[in-house]
């Protein structure tokens, strides 16, 4: 049973889930002039530490000294008037916690940690499970672009600071009616459900649809020979070598070789052979004329098996001795002619 690709349908459906569950980055905001102007950066939220507010984490944004915070470091300086301070940290030298927790001890409320010559995000982990308790603010990861263009704006606006936001920002609208957000987070969870469904019904019928295919193919080649009794102008079967006998069930394939149906049944069973066991040639191309030229066991340098050729000789005896005893009923008794061929062996 071959793989057929799945529906369109089914596809549309698991790219729509596939939407709905993925999850929004976090970002890391830089506001200048005010609010007039921003610039986004793709973030990762830290597994350790307090997690990012609903409305964010607000301050300006100061190097760490020494940069990778792996020592004390330096505490931040007089800001832009309410706003606290957000440390920028260089990766690498020390785990991740460790870091975080100086910029906490300096007095800065939060920390963004950035990597170095690469810009794969990483979930920060916790080294020490000591450490891990100590850390209470909280702290992103970003690529060293984002880091240049963090330092680049800080220095050149003096007003510009950053704003850390978690990875599902809520919706301002929401918040303010209750019954909004409730029903959104509904429709969500109808959508996925939805989706789910959509998908395992639709391979579902995929699969019903495939096993009654498979079970037409493997009963096909049997329907498609004749069955009729035995008559003294046959010879043996070529699958258990035992001569016929009168009243055996004998199968014809379309090839003209005959079969005891006890023995070809069987073969007709498995869904691989769907060819005569003699001449190797499919029942559809021997129905349908279009025997291909490497099957054909009479062409010449194909050598036939052994029992092949005691078949024939033994059907072609037989057909004369047949011959023989009607010539001899309707006259004078006659011997029967000798055979071209020496009688073979029974191997």
């Amino acid at each position: 049973m071959g793989w057929a690709p799945p529906a369109p349908g089914a596809v549309g459906g698991a790219l729509i889930l596939l939407a709905l569950l993925a999850p929004s980055q976090a970002l890391v905001r830089a506001v200048l002039d005010g609010n007039a102007s921003t610039v986004d950066f793709e973030d990762l939220p830290a597994l350790f530490g307090a997690p990012l507010a609903p409305q964010g984490v607000r301050g300006y944004l100061m190097e760490a000294k020494p940069p990778n915070a792996c020592h004390p470091i330096e505490g931040p300086r007089p800001g832009n008037g309410s706003l606290g301070a957000i440390a920028l940290i260089r990766r690498y030298d020390c785990t991740f916690d460790l870091k975080v927790l100086h910029a906490q001890r300096a007095g800065f409320e939060a920390a963004i940690v950035h990597n170095v010559r690469s810009e794969e995000l990483v979930r920060m982990a916790h080294g020490l499970e000591a450490l891990r308790r100590q850390v209470a603010i909280p702290s992103v990861f970003v690529g060293e672009a984002a880091s240049q263009d963090l330092r680049v704006l800080a220095r050149c606006h003096k007003a510009a600071h950053v704003l850390l936001l978690p990875d599902h920002p809520p919706c301002p609208a929401l918040d303010r009616v209750p019954p909004l957000a409730a029903a959104w987070a509904l429709a969500r969870a109808l959508a996925l459900l939805a989706a789910g469904v959509f998908v395992l019904r639709r391979l579902r019928n995929g699969l019903r649809a495939r096993r009654p295919r498979a079970r037409a193919l493997k009963t096909q080649a049997g329907q498609r020979a004749q069955v009729r009794t035995f008559t003294r102008r046959n010879d043996l079967c070529a699958i258990c070598l035992d001569e016929y006998e009168e009243g055996d069930r004998l199968k014809i394939l379309p090839c003209s070789h005959t079969y005891h149906c006890k023995c070809i049944d069987p073969w007709f069973s498995q869904a691989a052979r769907r060819s005569c066991p003699v001449c190797k040639q499919s029942l559809a191309a021997t129905e349908d004329g279009s025997d291909s030229a490497d099957e054909d066991p009479s062409l010449p340098g194909h050598r036939p098996p052994i029992w092949a050729v005691q078949a024939r000789l033994r059907a072609r005896r037989l057909e004369l001795l047949a011959r023989a005893s009607s010539h001899g009923r309707s006259g004078a008794p006659a011997e029967a002619p000798a055979s071209s061929e020496p009688p073979p062996e029974r191997s």
